[in-house]
């Protein structure tokens, strides 16, 4: 027999390997389990990062390299014999002789072994060749009987046919996988580095991991190609991944597994039913465990359901490979197949998005229309504006009440502009074939002509062109359609109805100019939709920035009952929040967690659960208590996580709130000027000026008073357009610069003195003295106030008034009230400074 000593020799570490510190620290010897199993696809970096481990070690090492001809039993066992005896330098099983019965080969092994003073650790590498049953008894039985003076670390490409789950349960087994050996952005940029590839950014880099899951070949082969990021052009623009993948592991397969692979690769999850019908087979499921255990690019989903993918860059190689075998036509086939089968099923959104990835027209626009009020109804309403934009570019003929739907979901997801255009198309649409005096399009041209009238408004238009719109449909009459009983989703994301693109993002419209078309839906055949209570609610949240308080209330009201009869959170949760901000701009702070609590009962939806305890955490500032505040904050989850928080300005204005309170103003102002970038881009004025005014207090908190007044400034500039109150009025630390920008004003020395009027900046700054504060009191609550003042206790003031301690309660609640104060010290302040 030819030795050769390198099957049993570590391998060497090349300098440009990256140290990988995480998953070497748990191969310490005394950290290790009786077996470790390192288990993954080729590439991953198993061999590599395990003679790192061993090169840190201060035990003994054995090492065994095995191959296809390690086969045989004989051959298999001679050579552990022999690494282990080249590590511990001395001859293990001196008996031991080409004769010995195989049965007696692991335990004359293991005595040896037992006798041996010194720790040992004993690494396997590229078990998965071997195939002998007789060399799996055998392993099993070492295994289960290691002297408590050796670990054994076995790596494979593939499921192993050894007792793992007996071992689990036993505790002697650790398992390292794809997750923990995939490469990390932070070891990615250090491999990149070591190697001099180049890569264009910090993000490019970060999608460059995500594209190749961390896999490290596939890094490495990313790199080669010219430096260039492999998410920005298609596999097939980088060979050496591809041909890598597809010589390496696909070419290995047998021609019934190749075809397998080949005609489900365009599938993103692959569910052994259906691709027991795209490959005319019934052992779908059979083949996918075995594709599995043989160590392919496969991931399973669920531990619990039959369902798989593949690894993205696999799936792209297996995808040219089709293109490679099959004609168009057969791929079309392909495609239609399971789409037809996810429609069937009631998959409405897979099937149509296969349709289009398929490039079936046709199918995927009579789907969207035949399926278009489910898809509504469920809330796909992105997903149904990337539908039909990919039909668009793809220069197909979209239906027509597709097209009137889509302009609708563009006004609602903020793209006005678009809309508009859409409108213009449709119009002149009609003027060439008069869509709209069609028997089949009378139900969606009336829709369409409301619709018309909404865009109008949205983006700010002529509310008499709009108006007079919604009255010529209404002498027309209601004309019934599939559209009657489902209520649009006006509002998928916002705290502020204003916000959404039905509040015109905020450019507040005067009571007198916005009444008379609000009136035409109250008024009309138009009440019972739920547009109407979107009205009320952006109404509401109008009059409450007017300083309008009552009437707010109100129109709040009405747009509950809306929000609850359409279960349209969307509405009624802004509506709990801005009633909430009501009574904490009262100082009535328990009565404003109530209704926050009370509102939180009344959905399940992590978004709007978050939305409520934002204005829960605002509230808690508002009383000062911080701790409180932080806590609500960090609850916070869904789409407020930090990877969404540019998209969603309301956890970034509390939070920089927060800030603010803790001293922490320079972070808080960061975080504001991000807001406000952003919604100046997107024209979204009630964010333009809440963030102007907090970035103004921060400035003022740096004592940069300069750069305050240029802030405020920003912030008057669109308050006073559009007539914004309550935002200064609420952030009451601005006065003071207010004040300040009043007296500069009035001397005509301020550099933006001729742009706001004198008038504007004084309705902002709260006139009420504190002698105007006491005269509001009625008497008997001057008596109580004047006892507080005094020193005395609610039970001594109860006794001199006769009157209970609860009625003294309630009296105090309401003084609190009139005179704006949160606490008898507050109070007793008033008095004194009067």
């Amino acid at each position: 027999m030819v030795w050769l000593h390198s099957k049993i020799t570590p391998p060497f570490t090349v300098l440009e390997a990256v140290a990988r510190h995480r998953l070497i620290d748990s191969l310490q010897f005394d950290k290790l389990s009786k077996l470790t199993v390192v288990r993954a696809p080729a590439g991953y970096g198993k061999t590599t990062m395990l003679s790192q481990a061993v090169n840190q070690l201060d035990e003994p090492v054995a090492w065994l390299s095995l191959d296809s001809n390690d086969n045989d039993p004989m051959r298999f066992w001679t050579y552990v014999i022999r690494a282990l005896s080249t590590a511990m330098d001395s001859d293990i099983i001196s008996q031991f002789q080409e004769q010995a019965p195989l049965e007696l080969i692991v335990d004359l092994l293991l005595n040896d072994i037992s006798l041996i003073d010194e720790k040992l650790l004993f690494v396997i590498d590229d078990y998965h060749v071997i195939e002998s049953q007789t060399i799996h008894i055998m392993m099993q039985r070492f295994i289960e009987y290691l002297p408590s003076n050796i670990r054994l670390v076995l790596t494979s490409r593939m499921d192993l046919q050894l007792p793992f789950a007996k071992w689990r349960v036993q505790g002697v087994l650790t398992e390292i996988g794809m997750e923990q050996l995939r490469f990390t952005y932070e070891e990615t940029k250090i491999f990149y580095r070591n190697r001099k590839y180049s890569y264009e950014n910090t993000e490019s880099l970060r999608r460059l991991v995500e594209a190749t899951e961390g896999w490290i070949t596939g890094l490495q082969l990313a790199g080669l190609s010219n430096g260039t990021s492999i998410v920005d052009q298609p596999s097939s623009d980088y060979p050496f991944i591809t041909e890598f993948l597809l010589q390496e592991i696909f070419l290995s397969l047998s021609p019934s597994e190749q075809d397998f692979l080949v005609r489900t690769s365009f599938l993103k999850q692959l569910e052994p039913a259906v691709c027991d019908v795209l490959t005319d087979r019934s052992d779908s499921y059979a083949m996918l465990l075995e594709l599995k255990r043989k160590g392919l690019f496969i991931v399973r989903l669920h531990s619990g359901e039959p369902m798989f993918r593949y690894h993205h860059l696999f799936q792209d190689a297996l995808k040219i490979e089709m293109h490679n075998r099959y004609s168009k036509n057969e791929i079309d086939s392909f495609f239609e197949k399971v789409a037809v089968i996810l429609i069937e099923r009631g998959d409405i959104v897979s099937g149509i998005e296969l349709a289009l990835r398929g490039g079936l027209w046709s199918l995927a626009d009579k789907w969207i229309t035949t399926y278009l009020v489910d898809i509504f109804m469920m809330g796909y309403v992105s997903a149904f504006i990337g539908w039909v934009e990919l039909l668009r570019a793809a220069r197909y003929s979209v239906h027509i009440e597709t097209l009137v739907m889509y302009m609708i979901a563009l006004s609602n997801m903020y793209e006005v502009e678009k809309a508009r255009r859409l409108m213009s198309e449709l119009e002149h649409r009609n003027k060439m074939d008069q869509w709209m005096k069609k028997d089949e399009y009378v139900g969606i041209a009336s829709i369409f002509m409301s619709a018309k009238a909404f865009v109008i408004f949205a983006g700010g238009g002529d509310i008499d062109e709009a108006k007079q719109l919604i009255a010529d449909q209404l002498k027309k009459g209601r004309v019934n359609s599939r559209w009657d009983h489902t209520p649009m989703q006006y509002n998928l994301l916002e705290a502020q109805t204003l916000r959404t693109s039905i509040g015109v993002r905020g450019k507040l419209l005067s009571k007198e100019a916005v009444l008379p078309f609000l009136n035409l839906f109250r008024q009309s055949g138009f009440k019972e939709q739920n547009m109407t209570g979107y009205g009320y609610g952006v109404q509401a949240e109008t009059l409450y920035e007017h300083d309008h308080i009552e009437e707010a209330l109100i129109e709040l009201e009405m747009a509950l009952q809306y929000g609850h009869r359409f279960q349209d959170p969307g509405l009624y949760i802004p509506m709990y929040i801005l009633k909430s901000r009501i009574f904490a701009m009262k100082k009535k702070f328990a009565e404003a967690h109530s209704i926050l609590d009370y509102a939180m009962g009344t959905t399940e939806e992590s978004h709007w659960m978050d939305m409520l305890r934002v204005m829960k955490a605002h509230c808690h500032l508002l009383e000062d208590d911080l701790s409180e505040a932080e806590r609500e904050l960090s609850k916070s989850t869904g789409v407020y996580h930090l990877q969404a928080m540019s998209e969603q300005p309301f956890w970034l204005m509390v939070h920089a709130r927060l800030l603010v309170a803790k001293g922490q103003a320079e972070e808080a102002l960061k975080i504001i000027l991000q807001i406000k970038k952003k919604a100046l881009q997107e024209s979204q004025v009630a964010t333009i000026v809440e963030a102007g005014v907090l970035e103004a207090v921060c400035q003022m908190k740096l004592s940069n008073e300069e750069a305050a007044l240029g802030a405020l400034h920003g912030a008057l500039k669109y308050g006073e357009m559009y007539t914004y109150k309550r935002t200064f009025l609420d952030q009451e630390d601005v006065e003071p610069l207010l004040k300040k920008y009043l007296t500069l004003h009035r001397k005509r020395i301020h550099a933006y003195r001729d742009f706001i009027s004198t008038v504007y900046i004084e309705q902002l700054i709260v006139k009420n003295s504190n002698a105007e504060l006491l005269n509001a009191l009625k008497p008997r609550e001057k008596d109580i106030l004047n006892l507080v003042a005094g020193g005395y206790s609610n039970s001594d003031i109860a006794a001199q008034l006769y009157l209970s301690e609860g009625t003294v309660r309630v009296y105090l609640t309401t003084i609190y009230s009139k005179l704006g104060v949160s606490s008898r010290t507050q109070a007793m302040l008033v008095v004194i400074e009067d």
